[in-house]
């Protein structure tokens, strides 16, 4: 049973959509009435400025302990439990136990598929410069 496995990288699919919206309109507004422009340039503003804000924080946080719940906390949970072959529907509660500099202790309640529920209590921690996800203990 794998229950070990780097946190996963944060997901700049966001990022990149901004960058690519702002780009259309900015083509958008090469053509139409004066207002329209200046309309368009302003959105362009606060779109590229919001991908920024966005953007440096997920690169600060990188190396942190996440939260019990945080997106990438989630995607590695995500992957053990399929590799423990958990087939979860959703989550019925994530709480956090524990919290210290050095690590963060979780627990997770999971709706299965076929029924029922597995609980298990995991451990967020750095190792060297590496932050891992640990499964401790499961309970069906």
């Amino acid at each position: 049973m794998e229950n070990e496995k780097d946190l996963a990288s944060p997901n700049y699919g966001s990022a990149v959509s901004g960058v690519v919206g702002s780009v259309a309109m900015a083509n958008a507004a090469r053509t139409g009435p004066k207002w329209l422009r200046y309309f368009l340039y302003a959105c362009i503003a606060i779109t590229l400025l919001l991908t920024g804000v966005g953007i440096i924080g997920k690169v600060g946080s990188i190396g942190s302990i996440p939260a019990c719940d945080a997106q990438t906390t989630r995607d590695t949970l995500s992957d053990l439990n399929k590799q423990n072959k958990f087939s979860a529907t959703k989550y019925n509660f994530i709480k956090q136990v524990s919290a210290s500099d050095s690590e963060t202790i979780c627990t997770a309640n999971l709706a299965l598929s076929g029924g029922g529920t597995v609980e298990y209590d995991y451990r967020i921690f750095k190792e060297g410069s590496a932050v891992k996800v640990l499964i401790r203990e499961i309970r069906r």
